[in-house]
């Protein structure tokens, strides 16, 4: 009778091995990346006093017209910037007033306003830095975010002492 409890005793133990790897834990559950990106602005000369907002701005298209800066166009605005800083870290997937996904996107620019409240009157703006692809400055870089992925180093140089290109609209 012994040799019978000892051998439903070893045949439960290796059932109970064999059969229990990871207990009742969940299935692992993959999580998916957002779409986003990320990267440094750097600003460099004398931040102007008047500025009361600075945004990291990304549209689908170029703006060609003042048309173009319209609510259609428009794919991301970042939470402003601290007045003064002469170096921020982003990213996209940090808070934001309108988030972005994946897709092909023109125009991804730092642009400042002198109204205290958010405005989408271009007008109101004026840009101070643009994202140029592989140090190309002769033509705004092209941002691809491929879906689930964050695409780095984004970098943004504004310099107060050279401003880019306006688009047309502004002041």
């Amino acid at each position: 009778m012994t040799k019978y409890y000892s051998g439903i005793i070893i045949l439960s133990i290796a059932l109970f091995l064999a059969g229990c790897g990871k207990g009742i834990s969940p299935a692992s559950v993959e999580v998916a990346q957002k779409a986003g990106f990320s990267g440094t602005i750097t600003f460099t000369g004398a931040w102007p006093d008047s500025v009361q907002r600075t945004h990291i701005v990304v549209f689908k298209n170029p703006l060609k017209s003042p048309g173009d800066f319209s609510i259609l166009n428009l794919n991301y605005i970042s939470l402003s910037i601290p007045n003064g800083s002469t170096s921020v870290y982003y990213s996209s997937l940090d808070s934001s007033y309108i988030p972005i996904s994946s897709g092909e996107y023109s125009y991804v620019i730092v642009a400042q306003s002198k109204t205290p409240t958010l405005s989408l009157n271009r007008a109101d703006w004026y840009v101070v830095g643009v994202y140029y692809a592989n140090g190309d400055t002769t033509a705004p870089g092209k941002l691809i975010i491929p879906p689930n992925t964050l695409v780095k180093n984004i970098n943004i140089t504004c310099d107060f002492n050279h401003l880019p290109p306006q688009p047309p609209g502004g002041n």
